[in-house]
């Protein structure tokens, strides 16, 4: 049982690790897109969204090792998304006012 908790905890860890936006972790809903350019938003938004669609791999790896640890992970996931979502919103004035020709 210790096992796979700890298998658990490291697996959940993993995932948070590859939803985040860059080396110093800032989260999606902090970024000033104002002081961004257009292709800097876009490239934001690609490879958080790029993060969080390969997390399905560990999921389904993590599925494997736990129930428990899969559930931590599609938790993770859905918390990921709903960053996106927020940040989506936030981001949308700044994307029409900068005429950006991206669809995020």
């Amino acid at each position: 049982m210790k096992k796979i908790t700890f298998l658990s905890l490291i697996a959940s860890a993993a995932l948070a690790g590859c939803v985040t936006t860059s080396d110093d972790s800032t989260s999606l809903t902090d970024i000033d897109f104002n002081d961004l350019t257009c292709e800097q938003i876009e490239t934001t938004f690609t490879e958080y969204k790029e993060n969080i669609d390969s997390s399905d791999t560990y999921t389904g790896l993590v599925g494997i090792v736990s129930s428990e640890a899969e559930a931590s992970a599609n938790t993770a996931k859905a918390q990921a998304m709903d960053m996106y979502n927020q940040a989506k919103e936030k981001a949308q004035p700044v994307i029409e006012f900068k005429n950006c020709d991206i669809n995020i």
